[in-house]
């Protein structure tokens, strides 16, 4: 083999190596574009005395709309809610809510409160019946 052949060679080797490392080059910006950085999640606020109150103060009426028969009235306000608002409604009128629980999961617990109070209400004797 000649000089001149190995110099060619070795040109053509330099070449395919300088593809190689635009291609690695490449792929590592796709996979980069690929990752997305996650969103640092915000812890809410803790409820303030004024927002509890808020909360409970509309809890009372739902209540009292959902024990008149207005059901589907309640669930669609309901469902109006977002998720973390309504995690915090539950949160303020003592459900066992987590900051995980899906919006079905916290309606599900608002409706067992209110026939949970339903119950409470109508099995107690009425003050005439006691005295």
């Amino acid at each position: 083999m000649s000089e001149q052949e190995i110099i060619k060679q070795l040109e053509a080797l330099s070449d395919k190596i300088d593809r190689l490392a635009s291609l690695v080059e490449s792929i590592r910006a796709q996979q980069e574009l690929k990752k997305k950085p996650r969103a640092q999640k915000v812890k809410p606020a803790a409820l303030t005395p004024a927002e509890v109150e808020e909360h409970q103060a509309m809890f009372r009426k739902l209540y009292d709309r959902w024990i008149s028969g207005d059901e589907l009235g309640v669930q669609e306000q309901l469902d109006k809610l977002d998720v973390e608002e309504l995690r915090r409604f539950g949160d303020s009128n003592n459900l066992n809510v987590t900051s995980k629980m899906s919006k079905d999961r916290v309606l599900q617990l608002i409706g067992a409160r209110f026939r949970e109070r339903k119950q409470l209400h109508h099995v107690r004797p009425s003050p005439a019946e006691v005295g």
